[in-house]
């Protein structure tokens, strides 16, 4: 009897281990699945215009003419211009735009640099407007893209000549700053609202939407991202600026509510120990805007109280301080080198 009653035991014990074993393992399945799928909705092909932005129809194209390329990143075609002055360039400046961003979102800061004497190269993402791709597959994709655009433009004999220097705004922020751990002839770094890491970013926005669920999700969203790319997928930007001494100026806002301080390469400035780091607050009102930085204070101000923003011209002037302390900080690094 003692036997029989063992046995029964054994068998109820094996089943119940066979049912947690399926379940966890349908928990694992799911949730991995899952992940691809919140990838694919969340980096799904993207390429927002706003009323309020300057596209190059907009602009005196005469005297900004530009030049359309085509250079490869992943097996996929992307899209890019390059604008240079007409005097002889005193540097390459590689722009790397944010998330969803067209090839004009940042033409007020293109035309500035031209007219500082300065080329412009720029380009949109994976997924992203005229470039190929049926997704922008991940944050860290950005950093693959802007050092495929780096390798293309060393390859041209004029533009390898000259000093290169990058300058990228949120998704774009992070990848300049990012790809300091790959590149070793940069010569300046400007990152205007950049963010420190990947996993953390998306786990941050995630709970706007899902709350805890987000917090549940994470590991696996997290494999999912490595799944993707490797040892690359939570590089941080902190690290990455920390790795070498390239001078670098980092610019966040004190209202910036996209790239908040907890993930902000801002909010942890305190460990950086890259002495040629220079970190730049706005603090002015309206101006301390995720999206308003480089922007006079009158056009941060339209922006910020417009429901629907069209007036391309009022939504589109530049402080002028702002673009100064940029390009002072281009001359003096190219000097120093």
């Amino acid at each position: 009897m003692k036997e029989k009653t063992k046995t029964v035991s054994h068998r109820r014990l094996k089943k119940v281990c066979i049912i947690i074993t399926v379940t966890v393992l349908s928990y694992v399945l799911s949730s991995m699945a899952a992940s691809v799928v919140i990838f694919n909705v969340i980096f799904s092909r993207s390429g927002n215009i706003e009323a309020y932005e300057l596209t190059y129809e907009d602009i005196d194209r005469e005297k900004y003419p530009r030049e359309e390329l085509y250079f490869d990143s992943g097996g996929n075609k992307l899209f890019a211009c390059l604008y240079e002055p007409n005097e002889k360039s005193s540097g390459l400046i590689v722009l790397a735009n944010g998330m969803n961003c067209c090839i004009d979102r940042h033409l007020p800061e293109i035309m500035y640099f031209v007219d500082s004497g300065y080329s412009v190269f720029t380009f949109e993402n994976t997924g992203v407007g005229h470039s190929d791709g049926s997704g922008t597959k991940g944050i860290a994709q950005a950093r693959l893209d802007l050092c495929a655009a780096i390798e293309f433009v060393q390859k041209d004999s004029e533009l390898s000549g000259l000093p290169l220097l990058l300058y990228g705004h949120s998704l774009g922020g992070y990848a300049v700053t990012a790809a300091m751990n790959d590149e070793d002839n940069i010569c300046a770094v400007v990152c205007v609202a950049g963010f420190d890491s990947p996993n953390e970013n998306m786990l941050n926005h995630a709970k706007r939407y899902v709350g805890v669920l987000a917090d549940i999700q994470y590991p696996f969203m997290c494999l999912q991202n490595y799944f993707l790319f490797g040892s690359k997928a939570d590089d941080t930007a902190i690290d990455a600026i920390n790795s070498t001494d390239i001078p670098v100026m980092l610019v966040g806002g004190n209202s910036d509510d996209v790239c908040t301080d907890d993930i902000s390469i801002l909010g942890k400035a305190g460990s950086i120990t890259n002495p040629n780091a220079v970190i730049v607050e706005i603090t002015e009102e309206y101006r301390g805007e995720h999206n308003s930085i480089w922007l006079s204070r009158e056009s941060a101000k339209y922006l910020y109280e417009t429901d629907s923003p069209d007036d391309k011209s009022l939504a589109n002037k530049l402080d002028e301080n702002y673009m100064k302390s940029v390009i002072d900080f281009y001359e003096s690094s190219i000097k120093k080198k």
